[in-house]
């Protein structure tokens, strides 16, 4: 299998202005690929493939010495990923969803660059268990690195990354996992007011509280960003020093942040598959659930401030990458995990005592189901129907797993 790890890079001064230009020079690769697409679109309706650009390079990189520095497979990864971000945008084209054409990325919104092969361009030399070392790049040299992988393996690819105005490189190591799960089973509900409702199937029933990560923070970037607005910024000249400094303590909020939240998911998640080996949760949708109400200058929409500050919530708890986290970790470990398909389920419109439904507004957290009487939080109410679709066979069509304990 394939595991990422992330390790913190160290640059020195020199060190630090060759990773600047390295990235400079990607960035102007990448614009540069996207514009020969689309010029060679509208001139002559001609569409041009990864294959020629590939051809491209070759000649520019023999006669331009900016791109001749560059690893080859390095430019060719950039020139990829053009290529991907152009296949995607016609697929969307094709599927009636709204295209997003690709767009031309300034240095500051240009991530970074990466490698495809260990050995030629990076090297990477991990200390012991795979903990800090360095890592060799073509060009810059040797660089300190800090982080540590859980599983030893074998280096395949690298993404330098340029965020927040510190370097990171993300190895993907081939690995082979280790991870064991546990052997209880689980219906799990997301939220904002509790970030996960578990409701185990001996009947117990556990939350885990939102740590509003982003509300801890709030007044700290407000602050910083209040005295961004009062320097000289960069709208039409220069920014000043003390704009950047501003700027750089408002960035290592919002990094710390993100930080704190990641670890939180992967702290939760990993607990949650050492305890469990099956688990059951519903699709979301984020996409839609954090769509904005403005509406049009027609038709403007209502409760825009009360919908805002409902979608930070929901973003704050960061809810597709948690699923996507301890699905991973479930499939690792051999533990079941069971997709309960929300449109035709409906876990929180449904009863899970007599089966009845009815919609409720977000602002209803208690269950009262006016066929049978049966009164619950509204959030343990379908954790039980996630867990008893997925014991009782519909999921996978198996016999009713009684000895389970299903409600």
């Amino acid at each position: 299998m394939f595991r990422k790890v992330t390790y913190a890079l160290y640059p020195n001064a020199t060190q630090e202005s060759a990773l600047l230009d390295m990235k400079g020079s990607h960035q102007r690769l990448s614009n540069a690929a996207l514009e020969q697409r689309i010029s060679a679109w509208r001139r002559c309706g001609v569409s041009v493939k990864f294959a020629d650009q590939c051809k491209d390079l070759t000649v520019l990189r023999a006669a331009d010495p900016e791109f001749k520095a560059l690893n080859a497979q390095s430019a060719q990864v950039t020139l990829k990923r053009v290529d991907l971000a152009m296949q995607a945008f016609f697929r969307r084209v094709k599927r009636g969803d709204t295209p997003g054409f690709p767009r031309f990325k300034s240095f500051d919104r240009f991530s970074g660059w990466g490698y495809k092969t260990h050995g030629d361009g990076w090297r990477l030399t991990p200390g012991e268990g795979f903990h800090h070392g360095r890592l060799r790049l073509s060009g810059i040299g040797n660089l300190r690195i800090r982080g540590k992988a859980r599983l030893k393996g074998e280096p395949v690819t690298c993404e330098i990354l340029h965020k927040a105005g510190r370097w990171y490189a993300s190895v993907t190591l081939e690995v082979r996992p280790s991870r064991e799960c546990g052997s209880g089973a689980a219906g799990m509900d997301w939220g904002v007011e509790t970030f996960a409702t578990l409701v185990h199937a001996d009947g117990r029933v556990q939350e885990i509280p939102n740590p509003r990560w982003v509300n801890q923070a709030e007044g700290a970037l407000a602050e910083a960003q209040r005295v961004m607005s009062r320097r000289k910024g960069p709208v039409g000249r220069k920014p000043s020093r003390r704009w950047l400094k501003a700027k750089a303590v408002a960035t290592r909020i919002q990094r710390k942040t993100a930080n704190r939240r990641l670890n939180f998911l992967h702290q939760e998640s990993t607990k949650l598959v050492q305890a469990l080996g099956l688990i059951a949760t519903e699709i979301l949708n984020v996409k839609a659930m954090t769509a904005s109400a403005r509406g049009t200058v027609e038709e403007p929409g209502k409760n825009v401030q009360r919908r805002a500050a409902l979608n930070r919530g929901i973003l704050d708890t960061a809810p597709a990458a948690f699923l996507s986290i301890t699905k991973a970790k479930a499939e690792e470990a051999m533990a079941e995990w069971v997709d309960v398909p929300t449109k035709s389920v409906k876990p929180t419109q449904t009863c899970r005592k007599c089966g009845s439904q009815r919609k409720k507004t977000l602002d209803e957290r208690v269950h009262v189901c006016g066929e049978c009487g049966h009164t619950e939080k509204r959030d343990v109410n379908a954790g039980w129907v996630m867990l008893n679709w997925a014991l009782w066979g519909h999921a996978t069509g198996r016999e009713p797993a009684r000895q389970r304990g299903a409600a």
